[in-house]
């Protein structure tokens, strides 16, 4: 049995001598007065028979406890206390059950000195200050309750409405992305064809209006090109067709021409479709990590490695550049960028973790996301993608 804290720091600044005392007579609690009295330190009194303690027989003093326990009146009686030294002390006692003295709510026995004045006033003043203190308990944790719900309620709500618009960032992606191909790329596949008939008949023409025309078809082509990078940057169409696999060689392939760093992308042999939001995640982070790397770290080479391990999909991004210019770990940064935020939201949102560490040199980002696909077709080996490696 466990007694309330703050019961027992009332009682020890009260002057009366004072015994807390459990149905079968042991000590739970001695205040400060009644260790003075008793001439013993606070260890060589609790847990201890309170029979040990005074003269008085076992049998008259256990019916004296049995009076006290009676109901909620006090029983006043008399008991003679022996100190460690030996000296007996005749004293007036009083006693009775006081509630909810026990954090575990038992009521505990109080046996207490009888002061010369208003005992009884004394003794029902703290039971009424025990009451209000724990009622003050009792009201402040069901406030704390409540604002926890609330604030549960609101993270949640936070969680939804981050997930709401991830979805509709990716979908808006996915749109313009067809737009792009479907329309402008189509309007300017047409002009370009117009531009091919009209350099069939381009022989008349003087030679700066011929280079003109050339130099516009080139501009043509390279709009195209352009267009079409843009589209499938936006959201490569490969993903929802082949898989992140086939999508992450192509992006990884394109990037490498387009920045001159050496990629190296390791997947594991065999690997299945997966969840299609665990596909998009991995795909955007590896995509932010390589803007990132190639915007701000300096480095010429990037690793990237996905594995799978105790049925995690584990996705490992390396450089050996510059690294983060803010503290690592799995805290969120404070001063980070949009880019950094949406994936940390991203990993998030599928229950998995993110975490941005030291490379020495460069930086390392591990994330890990509970794997959704189905069962691989041999072991955990790795295989380096066809035209990834560096020359």
């Amino acid at each position: 049995m466990s007694l309330d804290p703050q019961v027992l720091r009332l009682a020890d600044v009260l002057p009366e001598s004072m015994l807390f005392l459990n149905s079968a007579g042991t000590i739970l609690w001695a205040n400060c007065a009644a260790l003075e009295i008793l001439q013993a330190p606070q260890k060589d009194v609790l847990g201890k028979a309170l029979s040990e303690f005074v003269s008085e027989p076992p049998s008259k003093l256990q019916e004296y406890l049995d009076l006290c326990s009676r109901g909620s009146h006090l029983s006043i009686g008399s008991l003679t206390l022996k100190t460690s030294q030996g000296d007996l002390i005749p004293c007036r006692c009083e006693g009775g059950m006081l509630e909810r003295a026990a954090a575990s709510g038992e009521n505990v026995l109080l046996l207490r000195q009888l002061p010369k004045e208003d005992a009884s006033r004394q003794f029902l003043l703290l039971n009424e200050q025990i009451s209000l203190l724990s009622r003050a308990r009792h009201e402040l944790e069901s406030r704390i309750a409540i604002r926890t719900r609330d604030l549960t309620a609101a993270q949640t709500a936070l969680r939804e409405l981050s997930a709401k618009l991830l979805r509709a960032q990716d979908d808006e992606r996915r749109r313009l992305a067809r737009d792009l191909h479907d329309s402008t790329g189509q309007l300017l596949t047409a002009m370009l064809l117009n531009l091919s008939v009209l350099m069939q008949d381009a022989a008349a023409l003087p030679a700066e209006s011929i280079s003109r025309l050339s130099e516009t078809v080139e501009l043509a082509n390279q709009a195209i090109t352009e267009i079409r990078t843009m589209s499938y940057l936006l959201h490569p169409p490969m993903l929802d067709e082949a898989g992140l696999e086939m999508a992450l060689q192509w992006y990884v392939d394109g990037f490498r021409k387009r920045s001159n760093i050496r990629v190296y992308l390791s997947v594991p042999t065999g690997l299945h479709r997966l969840d299609r939001d665990v596909e998009l995640a991995v795909f955007r982070i590896v995509q932010e990590c390589l803007t990132n790397i190639h915007r701000h770290s300096g480095s010429a080479l990037a690793q990237i490695t996905l594995s799978v391990e105790s049925r995690k999909l584990i996705l490992v991004i390396r450089d050996e550049g510059r690294g983060l210019p803010f503290p690592t770990g799995d805290g969120d940064f404070k001063q980070s960028g949009v880019g950094i935020r949406g994936m940390q939201e991203r990993v998030r949102q599928l229950d998995g973790s993110i975490q941005f560490q030291a490379g020495n040199p460069g930086t390392l980002v591990r994330v890990e996301l509970p794997f959704g696909g189905r069962t691989l077709d041999s072991a955990d080996q790795s295989r380096s993608a066809a035209g990834i490696q560096p020359d």
